[in-house]
């Protein structure tokens, strides 16, 4: 029998005044990852096409001011209700949920983002450093992507 792991993971929410379809088509497309994730440069879908539980992806993130390149796969897909992917090489591995419940009738949605790194190796103690991080890092990604949205969401907003 294999122990279980334990992952201390950070949490956080944020009420989006956006429908669940419309928040979950941007937390589930890998490529618009860098514009609610300020240290994502790039993120795809390898190859790219309708994610799903099993397909893989990668995002370049820079990691003190470096470039680098990190490799995930799908975990869990339910359309506009969950989003989680698993880091799959690396020291340190991500692994990461976002799950949307509509509110408000269905004008806004409820986003709560849990997020966790499993130490490999030397990657035990570099997950540390990533949750340290990552504390500051989530509830910022989240008030980007609320702000993209919400923002968006006005058509009189000529900042687009």
């Amino acid at each position: 029998m294999v122990a279980a792991r334990t992952m201390k993971t950070i949490t956080a929410s944020a009420d989006v005044a956006r429908s669940a379809q419309e928040v979950f088509a941007l937390v589930s497309d890998a490529a618009r990852l860098p514009l609610w994730q300020p240290s994502v440069d790039q993120a795809a879908l390898e190859p790219p096409g309708q994610p799903s539980v099993g397909a893989r992806g990668y995002e370049v993130r820079r990691v003190q001011g470096k470039p680098r390149t990190f490799h995930w796969e799908i975990t869990e897909y339910e359309p506009n209700t969950v989003f989680s992917v698993r880091g799959t090489d690396g020291p340190v591995r991500a692994h990461a949920r976002i799950a949307c419940a509509a509110i408000d009738g269905g004008s806004a949605t409820q986003v709560d983002y849990r997020l966790g790194f499993e130490g490999h190796g030397i990657g035990k103690v570099f997950a540390v450093l990533a949750r340290r991080g990552a504390r500051k890092e989530v509830p910022a990604s989240l008030a980007l992507l609320k702000q993209h949205l919400e923002r968006s969401a006005n058509p009189s907003d000529s900042s687009r």
